[in-house]
């Protein structure tokens, strides 16, 4: 094993500066290594503007401090590599990609910067402010139609840009460790069919309102730990998935991470056709996100044997539709009627701030098996009205397949459930514990992203075709601010159900 000098390197970049230039060197020292038996290609301390780099079996790409790997925002000098027909993130183009390597790694204290906002359309929000028709806007490109809201905030994506930004296919033996990912323009490591994977000590720093920006996207691999992390990602920031091209994605660890997103912090899914199985998410802290953790199935997969325990922190983002916990079966468009199977979860240890319900939901004909909810508290500074989020009822987080438990005010609405614990769930409403003046300050809080924030009567659980359930939650109490005696717990078309 070999490691390349930085400064042969630096040297043999400072005689170009084009991007194109940079890469084929850089791709050059990787090469010799490589046919050399591999070792560390130390880059030189410098910002290096490039375009796609392959990584070879026996690399380790090493970015020291100082270092600063930059995406060329010309996708014409880009190589064309793996992409996906079904899914408009995953691109032909990225910066640094693998494809079969063995033992092949990046690490260091340097930086991988994507340069997403070049590879983006600027919010609706800045063109209202100039003035702009946005309806006429709209209209004019086409655009969806929550496009026509003058505070969307979220930057568009352009139909091509560099996503996923770092891409490892059909890998063994993976290492990410301590490198800083910044601005990717879209997806920003996605992990595809890969075997014996380390990610550690890995920051992602992402904006917040930046398209699709996920942060690592686990698509069929196996035996995968991911620790330490630090990540703030526009999207998903850990998610699972197994698309229609991938395979089945198992035992999967990650701990010790925090994480701010605009979407689900700890996910599974939304793809899920083939099998996702033994997954943990333990000890993780969520600076910010609209779900803390999520399992959405799209496809007729399985997802089991999945562990949530030791999470804290807040779903207070600055957008609707939040959810503590959110668990949900739909066809999303299938037409051959298919749904997927979903059992065995355990969700324990879990202190979360939140304005939005938990949310167990499954499509008529399929249902969530053997769930348990221990020691779960939530505390409410104020609550997201479901009767009036109901506008967002077109997202995919809606339920969208049991649209009767869309307004139902409840923390835990249950849908679809067979063997279900809860356990020393408690709930601290809004005000309790607090003072008025506290209570009125936290109403504030509504946003002209998000204006539905209140005080809303709130059952503790609603309930609909759940079959054996154990509620043993003595303090879990209903929200009564007009003191109307409200119900604890609602259960339709429920059978054996035991309350403590």
């Amino acid at each position: 094993m070999h490691t390349t000098s930085s400064q042969q390197l630096a040297q043999s970049l400072a005689d170009t500066t084009s991007p194109r230039g940079c890469a084929d060197r850089i791709q050059a020292a990787i090469d010799r290594l490589a046919e050399g038996g591999g070792g560390t290609l130390s880059l030189p301390v410098g910002t290096w503007r490039v375009t796609t780099i392959q990584l070879r079996s026996g690399i380790t790409l090493h970015l020291p401090f100082g270092c600063i790997l930059e995406a060329h925002d010309n996708l014409a000098d880009f190589a064309i590599g793996n992409a996906s027909q079904s899914n408009k993130d995953r691109q032909p183009y990225h910066l640094l990609v693998a494809e079969g390597a063995e033992q092949v790694g990046i690490t260091g204290d340097g930086i991988i910067d994507g340069r997403g906002p070049a590879f983006w359309d600027e919010p609706i929000m800045a063109l209202a402010k100039r003035g702009i028709d946005i309806n006429a806007y709209v209209d004019k490109h086409g655009l969806c139609e929550n496009y026509r809201n003058p505070n969307h905030p979220w930057f568009r994506e352009k139909k091509a840009r560099v996503s996923p930004l770092v891409d490892f296919i059909n890998c063994r033996g993976v290492i990410l460790r301590g490198i800083t990912i910044r601005n990717s323009p879209g997806w920003t490591v996605h992990l595809h069919n890969c075997d014996d994977v380390q990610i550690q000590f890995l920051t992602i720093r992402n904006d917040l309102f930046g398209p699709n920006t996920d942060g690592l996207d686990i698509n069929g691999c196996r035996d995968v730990r991911i620790s330490d992390c630090d990540l703030t990602c526009g999207d998903d920031a850990i998610i699972l998935k197994s698309m229609d091209d991938a395979r089945s994605c198992e035992r999967i660890a990650v701990s010790n991470c925090i994480i701010a997103s605009n979407c689900a912090a700890l996910g599974i899914g939304a793809e899920t056709v083939h099998a996702i199985r033994d997954v943990s998410f333990t000890g993780c802290v969520i600076r910010q996100a609209l779900r803390a953790v999520q399992i959405e199935m799209w496809d007729a997969g399985l997802v089991e044997n999945v562990v949530v325990n030791g999470l804290t922190g807040t779903t207070d983002a600055d957008v609707p539709l939040q959810r503590a916990i959110y668990v949900d079966i739909q066809h999303h468009g299938r037409r051959d009627g298919a749904l997927g199977t979903c059992r065995n979860l355990i969700f324990s240890d879990i202190a979360l701030q939140t304005r939005g319900r938990c949310m167990l939901t499954a499509a008529d004909g399929s249902c969530i098996e053997d769930v348990t909810l221990r020691d779960i508290q939530l505390t409410y500074p104020t609550i997201e009205d479901p009767a009036r989020a109901l506008a967002f009822q077109a997202s995919s987080q809606m339920s969208n397949d049991c649209p009767h438990t869309r307004d139902k005010p409840a923390a835990l609405v249950c849908d679809n459930v067979h063997r279900l614990l809860v356990s020393n769930m408690r709930v601290r409403w809004p005000g309790q514990g607090r003072g008025r003046d506290a209570l009125a300050a936290a109403a504030a809080a509504n946003t002209e992203l998000n204006p539905y924030h209140g005080n809303i009567p709130m059952h503790a659980i609603w309930m609909r075709r759940v079959e054996g359930a154990i509620i043993d939650a003595p303090w879990l109490q209903a929200n009564d601010p007009d003191g109307h005696h409200l119900e604890r717990i609602i259960a339709e078309d429920c059978s054996n159900i035991l309350m403590r």
